[in-house]
């Protein structure tokens, strides 16, 4: 190759344009704060801890964009619960940081905490608090670079309503899901993107099986939410699966639980109450409704109106 054409495709490959110094440290301090956190004595799930955006723009130079989202911890700060922040950074709490991208959206599953009373506010049941919980944590964003409602209640916000939830291999997910295994959430908005805090009961008793978590459509004409179109359930093998041809969000993540945590003999008598349940559909249906309505209520502004604050 000549020395002229060397030249020539060096002008055209050397961008006339460079980021600033305080760009170029900021995403410096994101790789070190990365390596920082491989030596935390924390669980960790191989996954995105954050993503850099480069973009070239051809004859103009090159533009970058540093885009991180928050973590399980931050999150848990942001709808005010310290203790939760904290057990999230505690041994046992996994990162997974695990994305899965479809059309008009990209859904992040953040992390996952369980335990005894590892949160401040917590939920009651007949007048009992339920303590032994996990706290879920994901993220979604709009793919086309438009940010999530920041007002919940918005009415551009109809068309933007999901389930979420655990699901547990052999169990019908119509019947045991969020719902019906005491779940409540809180959800806000934060630079664009949509965070849900998922909390239930504490699922590690199942880590001999294979525990999913799903993110899809909600089914606007069902009591229960669960979307029987964005997965497939196999009766023969209690095994969850997406439907590749549905066309909306179907996302479905494996929660990579410890099996040493499994209690079968206490998962047993958890779902022998779906087995024995007399109640008729209708009525179990009436049920999920209040339960659905009462979670929308929820926000980080008004939590303290139903969950308590326990105090260290």
């Amino acid at each position: 190759m000549s020395e002229r054409l060397d030249h020539i495709l060096k002008q055209a490959l050397t961008p006339d344009q460079k980021p600033d110094l305080l760009l170029n440290q900021k995403i410096l301090n994101q790789i070190k704060e990365k390596d920082q956190m491989k030596i935390r004595k924390r669980k960790w799930v191989p996954g995105i801890v954050f993503s850099l955006v480069i973009i070239l723009a051809a004859g103009t130079g090159v533009a970058y964009a540093a885009y991180k989202l928050l973590n399980p911890g931050e999150a848990a700060e942001r709808v005010g619960d310290e203790r939760l922040a904290r057990a999230f950074s505690e041994e046992g709490a996994m990162e997974i940081n695990e994305t899965q991208h479809f059309e008009n959206f990209d859904v992040t599953l953040l992390g996952i905490a369980s335990g005894e009373n590892v949160a401040e506010h917590v939920t009651e049941k007949n007048g009992d608090i339920l303590s032994d919980r996990s706290y879920i944590v994901t993220a979604i964003t709009r793919t086309d670079g438009n940010p999530m409602p920041e007002n919940l209640s918005d009415a551009a916000y109809d068309n933007m309503r999901f389930f979420i939830s655990p699901l547990i291999q052999g169990c019908d997910p119509i019947r045991v899901n969020i719902v019906s295994m005491d779940g409540v959430y809180t959800e806000f908005v934060q630079d664009g993107t949509l965070y849900r805090l998922t909390e239930c009961s504490n699922i590690e008793i199942f880590a001999d099986r294979t525990v999913y978590f799903c993110v899809s459509d909600a089914d606007q004409s069902s009591a229960f939410g669960y979307n029987e179109e964005a997965y497939k359930f196999d009766n023969t093998t209690g095994a969850i699966r997406r439907r590749e041809n549905y066309e909306g969000i179907n996302a479905l993540f494996v929660l990579p639980l410890d099996k040493d945590l499994a209690d079968p003999e206490a998962a047993e008598e958890y779902l022998s109450v779906f087995e024995t349940d007399e109640e008729s559909e209708d009525d179990y249906a009436a049920w999920s409704r209040e339960a659905d309505a009462f979670m929308s209520e929820i926000t980080p502004e008004n939590i303290e109106q139903y969950a308590d604050r326990i105090e260290e």
